[in-house]
This record gives structure tokens, C-alpha cells and sequence, in this order.
């Protein structure tokens, strides 16, 4: 390709504010075809050609343009008359046999749409310009990813947005007191989190910073404990911030009265936070009549490391025996469980369709 063909792509890209990497994406060929490009080392195809004038927004001759040639100002025409200079160039740029196809240039798109269009091939069939036949199953590879990175990213956002605009709408109801037909919050509703503030002033006055910030976990609480009684719907209520509410405001009373209980208060009552997996899927596995659907192996763990961490409390020999062989039970249980269930749940399938 001449070397001034090849500057003009590389002050085009940069004009653009684009990289080899960003370029190479936009058009779908790899950047080292790009780099060969303006290295005057390989010459662009007709439809990477035509993709390179709509990402610049300019003609087809102001992009093959040289010195000793003049391009027609409507576009590049396949006709040598239309051209004056450098005549004896010509079958340098196009072959013997020619015809009187004119190739003008499409309409301006973004850069961002540049890589989404579809560009007429010769035979008239439309092929997709951002997969060029001849590039590598990696480079297919990478750009099914980053596509389909981007279309998820997408819908991720507009799911988000939707759930935004319905957790509004909600607010708004359980303001109004539309979805319960009473005539909006009570007074105590309005102001619970003021009392809350006031609660943890006092208890800082007295000393009990901690566990006095714990109070404002019951914000959260009070709201979806209220929405799902109106509702009748636990799963609306906060229960992991009820977990926490628990752990450290018990933990801090036992830092105030006695330290040593809060050690162990802290060492074992962690695993009230796995009970946050149990409520879930306990209340699905019950409205739905599935126990299939209750996590049973977080109930099997939480009970191995329990007891194991009270036996300590005991004796460290009992314990480390317990872990050393208890583990073999529970981690039995847990396909003995499942295929207990579904024994039974296709037992009953059998006869109901009897």
C-alpha cells in the first residue's frame, strides 16, 4: 500500500481519538492487521475500506487519495476518465478489468455503531463487517465475549433501572397507603428513625457507644418487618440485618458486663450468619412444598462447626476429635438427604399419577 495512504489512516485514527486495539474492535480485524496498515505493509479490503470511511465520517477518495492522483469530489468512480494525473498508476489501484460501478461512501455513523452494521458484499448478500472471514477462531472467540459482555452488561442495567423504578413505585404506595388502603404512615412511622438518633445520643452520653450504634439497625428492620406483615411476604424483611442486629449488640452487652463471655459469644455465635441461606430457601422449600430447594448442606456444616467450637469450650482434646471424625457423618448426610427426598417425592408423583 503507499506509504501515503498508510499516514493518512494513522493521522485519521488519531484524529479520532482512537487506539489500534480500539480501532481493530470497531471494524472487527485484529490490531496487527491495523499496525500493517499504517506500516504500509498490507493493504485494507474493499469493505474495511468502506468501514474505515464511515468510522472517520469522510469519503472513499479522500481516504485512497495521493499526490499524483485526483479523486472525483462525489466519490470513487471505477471510470479512468473520471481521473486526471498519474494515469500510468492506475493499474496499480485497479484491475484490468473494470466497470463503471461507482462506490460512494454511506452515510456518517458513530464510532460506537461502526463495528454493528451490515455492509452488501458483492454478490449482494449482507454480511456482518465485524467478523471478517479471515480472522482467527481466538480473535471469533474474543469478540463473541466482548459482545456478549456488552449486550449482558446491558440488560444487567435496564433490569436494574426496572427494579429502581418499581422499588420507587413501592415507597410511594407504602407512603400513600395505596396497596393497604389506610391513609399513609402513622406519626410513629414518621418519625422512628428521629427516636432512633435519640436513642443512640443517650446511650453515648452514658458510655455505651458500643453497643449503642447497633440501634440504627432497627431503621431497616421496623420498615420491612411492617411491608411484610401488610404484604404477608417474608421474604421482604431484612433478616440478615437482623443477624447482625443480634451478633454485635449482644456481643457489645457482654463486652460492657463480662468480657470472657464475649469472647465466646463472638468465637461461636458467628454462624448465625449462615442461617441467612436457611431462612430463604427454608421459606421456598415450604411455600413451594419442595425440600429439595432448603439448603440442607449449610445446615449440616453450621452444625459441625458448632458443636465442635462448644466442645471446645469444654475440652480441647473432645473437640479435636469431633472435628476429626464428625465430618465424616455430616458430609454423608448430605446425599442421604437428597435422595431420601427424591425417593419420596417420586413415590408420590407415581401415585398421583395413578
Amino acid at each position: 500500500m503507499n506509504i501515503e495512504i498508510a499516514d493518512r489512516l494513522q493521522q485519521l485514527r488519531k484524529k479520532n481519538g482512537l487506539s489500534q486495539e480500539e480501532l481493530a474492535s470497531r471494524i472487527g480485524v485484529s490490531r496487527q492487521a491495523v499496525s500493517k496498515w499504517e506500516r504500509a505493509e498490507a493493504s485494507p479490503d474493499t469493505d474495511n475500506l468502506v468501514l474505515l470511511s464511515q468510522l472517520y465520517g469522510v469519503s472513499l477518495d479522500e481516504l485512497l487519495k495521493t499526490g499524483s492522483i485526483h479523486l472525483p469530489e462525489k466519490g470513487v468512480s471505477l471510470k479512468k476518465e473520471d481521473y486526471s494525473g498519474g494515469g500510468a498508476k492506475l493499474p496499480e489501484m485497479f484491475p484490468d478489468k473494470y466497470t463503471d460501478k461507482e462506490i460512494y461512501p454511506q452515510k456518517k455513523i458513530s464510532p460506537e455503531k461502526a463495528g454493528q452494521e451490515n455492509i452488501p458484499s458483492d454478490d449482494g448478500i449482507k454480511t456482518s463487517a465485524a467478523r471478517p472471514a479471515r480472522e482467527s477462531r481466538y480473535e471469533r472467540a474474543m469478540y463473541k465475549f466482548e459482545t456478549g459482555l456488552e449486550s449482558g452488561m446491558d440488560k444487567l442495567g435496564t433490569k436494574i433501572e426496572k427494579s429502581m423504578d418499581k422499588l420507587s413505585d413501592s415507597m410511594d404506595n407504602f407512603q400513600n397507603g395505596t396497596t393497604t388502603g389506610k391513609k399513609g404512615l402513622s406519626l410513629f412511622d414518621k418519625t422512628f428513625p428521629l427516636m432512633i438518633c435519640a436513642a443512640f445520643a443517650f446511650m453515648t452520653m452514658i458510655g455505651l457507644v458500643h453497643p449503642g450504634w447497633t440501634v440504627f439497625l432497627l431503621i431497616p428492620l421496623y420498615y420491612t418487618f411492617m411491608s411484610a406483615v401488610r404484604k404477608k411476604n417474608p421474604m421482604i424483611f431484612c433478616y440478615p440485618v437482623l443477624c447482625a442486629f443480634v451478633y454485635f449488640s449482644i456481643g457489645g452487652i457482654c463486652d460492657q458486663i463480662f468480657r470472657p463471655w464475649s469472647d465466646n459469644w463472638y468465637g461461636l455465635m458467628w454462624l448465625i450468619f449462615l442461617t441467612i441461606p436457611l431462612y430463604y430457601t427454608g421459606y421456598f422449600a415450604v411455600k413451594k412444598r419442595n425440600p429439595m430447594i432448603f439448603c440442607y448442606p449449610v445446615l449440616a456444616l453450621m452444625f459441625y462447626i458448632g458443636i465442635g467450637i462448644f466442645l471446645s469450650f469444654l475440652s480441647v482434646r473432645i473437640s479435636e476429635r469431633w472435628f476429626a471424625v464428625a465430618w465424616i457423618p455430616f458430609l454423608i448426610s448430605i446425599p442421604f438427604y437428597y435422595i431420601v427426598i427424591s425417593h419420596f417425592r417420586n413415590k408420590r408423583k407415581q401415585a398421583d399419577a395413578c
